[in-house]
């Protein structure tokens, strides 16, 4: 059963972390894998010379695009390109400065393949900072009804720790909102509840996650309004109307417009 990752990369993207990120999905103990990679727009000529070395490998597809269109549209575009084939089982996703670990595609397809009611697995992850050094072991809910009772808290998944089947996209037509820059995932994620698709997290972690220096103060404005929207959607698609819902609403659409000091000290808390 084959398993096709998606990766966008952009213009930020540091080479050092893509070799890694690239390198993990090369190494992993479930081989049956291609690599998808949509380059979004320009980047370094050394991210760009880097990619270009693996024009020739197999299992490694590389395009690169003049425009910058963001995530949810080069991911939409791995999706497309991956049901065409009609050559996999699964779609895993993955960022270009995260690190899966080498049994991550083993575990998510043996998971997949013991519980076919699931339909999208997450895992629990550890962040960790630019230096390397582990901040955080992110444990999730790793039931269904968990997950959607909780959807508005918290979202149900680490997006880059995911793998579906590939029913998702062709059975239930279901795709990233290309219109967003971000919160594309968690509308994913309610569309996917919506259309009665079971979701599940692996409590073991099986990807790390970076976590940059930016990661707190890239959450302005934009995002405050997104992450509102996002859970109004949530709330009023899946049913999920209460008084406690809607303030909780309300309070992160504060701490996301708090100073960054604020938003480190509450993420570092109750994450």
């Amino acid at each position: 059963m084959k398993v096709a990752v998606a990766m966008s990369v952009y213009k930020t993207d540091k080479l050092c972390f893509l070799q890694q990120a690239v390198q993990s999905i090369l190494s992993q103990t479930y081989t049956n894998v291609d690599l998808y990679v949509e380059v979004d727009g320009p980047v370094s000529d050394d991210v760009r010379e880097y990619l270009s070395l693996y024009h020739d490998e197999p299992n490694v597809f590389v395009n690169f695009n003049e425009n910058n269109l963001g995530l949810a549209f080069r991911l939409n575009q791995i999706i497309d390109k991956v049901l065409k084939t009609q050559d996999y089982s699964f779609v895993a996703r993955m960022d270009a400065d995260d690190i899966s670990f080498p049994t991550r595609f083993e575990k998510q397809v043996e998971f997949l393949n013991s519980n076919v009611e699931i339909s999208i697995v997450g895992s629990d992850v550890i962040e960790f900072s630019e230096d390397g050094t582990v901040d955080f072991y992110k444990k999730m809910p790793s039931e269904h009804n968990s997950l959607v009772n909780n959807i508005v808290k918290r979202c149900p998944f680490n997006h880059p720790s995911v793998m579906f089947r590939i029913d998702v996209f062709e059975g239930h037509n279901l795709k990233y909102k290309d219109e967003l820059q971000n919160t594309q995932d968690y509308y994913l994620w309610v569309d996917a509840i919506r259309s009665g698709l079971k979701l599940a997290n692996i409590n073991e972690p099986l990807l790390k996650f970076r976590i940059d220096e930016k990661f707190h103060s890239r959450r302005g404005v934009k995002k405050a309004k997104n992450d509102f929207n996002a859970r109004i959607y949530a709330i009023r698609e899946l049913g999920l109307m209460s008084i406690t819902n809607y303030l909780f609403s309300f309070l992160l659409f504060a701490l996301r417009l708090s100073p960054v000091m604020v938003k480190k000290w509450v993420y570092s808390k109750f994450r």
